[in-house]
């Protein structure tokens, strides 16, 4: 009973960052239900991610270049996979801001699911006071990172949706590689403990605000439903 409040607790921080971010779409909100089940793929591939390769060693090189390099690549890749094959097609997925909702709804099911995974291992690995202090980092800093990750994939979907030709297909494949270029920096610097950890609040604030300002603001701009809104 223990462990499963503690797998409860550590998935709470995940749903309430989906709340805000569905909360940023003002212009048409999504349905509650497709955003739910959206976030519900997110944790199934992390579960299914993370039983596929556990214990298996890292090819390319020694095993701390894992969480810079591999990670990434395959998290963000089955993220973008979630959206692309579940959600974009739909009627629903019909504003620029949609993108962002749902990579951001994929990407913190995902988050929800490998927070449970930490704060119970250190947990039981550690101590309860560890426990507890992963929960607190993580929430702050690990679970949304990932909903800031993932929307420069899925700004880049929600403005190549009803496009043709090659330009929405280089800036979909652009969206997905800043996607992993960011969590690759996040993860390194999250190691490193560079000027103290300084460093890595200075990344996170600038993120915050380069998709604040870049991708959320733009992609209200450029909603055919925000007329109706005003």
């Amino acid at each position: 009973m223990q462990y499963l409040i503690i797998v409860v607790v550590s998935v709470l921080p995940g749903l309430g960052w989906l709340w805000f971010f569905y909360r940023a779409d003002k212009c048409e909100p999504e349905p509650k239900k497709l955003v739910l089940r959206t976030f519900f793929l997110g944790v199934l591939v992390a579960i299914a991610l993370g039983t596929s390769f556990e214990g298996l060693p890292f090819p390319w090189g020694p095993a701390q270049y894992a969480a810079v390099l591999w990670a990434p690549v395959v998290e963000e890749s089955a993220k973008f996979l979630i959206v692309f094959w579940t959600v974009f097609s739909r009627k629903d997925f019909n504003e620029p801001m949609d993108g962002i909702v749902y990579a951001a709804s994929a990407a913190l099911g995902f988050a929800a699911c490998e927070n449970a995974f930490y704060v119970l291992s250190s947990w039981h690995g550690g101590s309860p006071e560890m426990g507890m202090f992963t929960l607190l980092a993580r929430s702050v800093f690990s679970v949304p990172g990932h909903a800031l990750f993932s929307a420069f994939f899925g700004a880049a979907l929600g403005f190549a949706k009803g496009r043709k030709g090659v330009k929405p297909v280089l800036m979909v494949a652009a969206g997905l590689l800043l996607s992993m270029i960011v969590h690759g920096l996040f993860n390194w610097l999250s190691m490193e403990n560079i000027f103290g950890g300084l460093l890595f609040v200075v990344f996170m604030g600038l993120l915050w605000r380069l998709v604040y300002r870049k991708l959320v603001v733009p992609a209200l701009n450029s909603s055919p439903f925000k007329k109706a809104l005003e």
